[in-house]
């Protein structure tokens, strides 16, 4: 508990921390007692409200207890030592202050209660920095409001462990890793710059990367990557045209993976197939799709072979549709 004075009456109150802070503030209350003015003409040498207290030493203390924390939340909490004389008010102070919410406001639920401390936060957020620099990402700038957003909870107040992230990022690598080397190669080709993996898996997963590297080009690379490991060339402009008509990395990779297969058998039936017409059934070409089918039905009734696929929205992710 708090003691806190009223100017205009002997005693004090003895109330918790925060009701102190918001009855010195709000209300006209001091820490220190107040000597009362009983008219009768005389006077006494003003005392210091502060007693003693200054800035400096304040900012000593703060930089003592929180020297993690950026500079103007270290001041803010120097002048909330000065007005308080308590570490704990000093806190609580600091939390309302404009500055602290600029580098920390993510941490404060809408109900006043907090995520996690600032040291904890900060811990967990050099974790995903490290967890970053392990698949060669070091420029954390792009990622810094997606560290504050986990760090959160986003709607739900449950923040984003260091752990959880790892475990993320190493799905998510472990899916896209094989690619990366294609997809570099051909963004060299294609515009003659020396972007890394690290700089690739970046893109992939965080579209403020996607979008410096020639807006979400690296997309499109993607779709042709699995084009080309497998043997496949076609031009960018082509796959950027897939990619708008929904084809995505995964289906991309059922149809280029079996298109090989399916485009040697139907030649053992006599049928001339190019990869076009299964890109096309692929998007949901009408047209396409039926004659895979006719194909497929070929192939069913001379050699017994199935080439299988999944719809899904009316688009075929492997090669063709039942």
């Amino acid at each position: 508990m708090v003691k806190v004075y009223r100017k205009d009456l002997e005693g004090f109150y003895d109330v918790d921390p925060d009701r102190a802070a918001e009855l010195v503030e709000g209300a006209g209350y001091s820490y220190t007692p107040v000597e009362l003015d009983f008219g009768d003409g005389g006077s006494s040498p003003a005392e210091d409200p502060n007693d003693g207290r200054t800035t400096a030493k304040g900012l000593e203390l703060a930089q003592a207890l929180y020297s993690f924390m950026p500079q103007g939340v270290l001041d803010a909490y120097a002048d909330a030592w000065v007005s308080s004389g308590s570490e704990t008010i000093a806190l609580a102070k600091t939390r309302q202050s404009q500055p602290w919410k600029d580098e920390f406001g993510f941490l404060m639920r809408d109900d006043g209660t907090m995520v996690m401390d600032e040291m904890s936060a900060l811990s967990t957020k050099a974790s995903y920095k490290e967890t970053l620099a392990e698949v060669g990402i070091f420029d954390y700038s792009d990622f810094e409001d997606d560290f504050n957003t986990m760090l959160s909870g986003h709607e739900t107040g449950d923040p984003v462990s260091a752990q959880e992230f790892q475990d993320r990022i190493d799905i998510v690598y472990g899916g896209v890793k094989e690619q990366i080397p294609e997809v570099e190669n051909l963004f060299r080709e294609r515009y003659n710059l020396p972007i890394n993996t690290g700089t690739v898996f970046a893109a992939l997963i965080n579209p403020k990367i996607q979008d410096k590297v020639l807006a979400g080009d690296i997309a499109t690379l993607q779709l042709q990557a699995e084009a080309t490991s497998r043997g496949f060339s076609t031009s960018f402009a082509r796959f950027q045209e897939l990619k708008t008509m929904g084809l995505t990395k995964e289906s991309a990779k059922g149809l280029y993976e079996g298109a090989g297969d399916f485009i040697g058998a139907a030649k053992q039936v006599g049928r001339d197939l190019d990869v076009s017409t299964l890109e096309s059934a692929a998007v949901g070409d009408t047209s396409a799709q039926k004659t895979l089918r006719r194909i497929q039905a070929e192939l069913e009734s001379t050699q017994g072979a199935t080439f299988g696929s999944t719809k899904k929205d009316d688009k075929v992710t492997g090669l063709i549709s039942d």
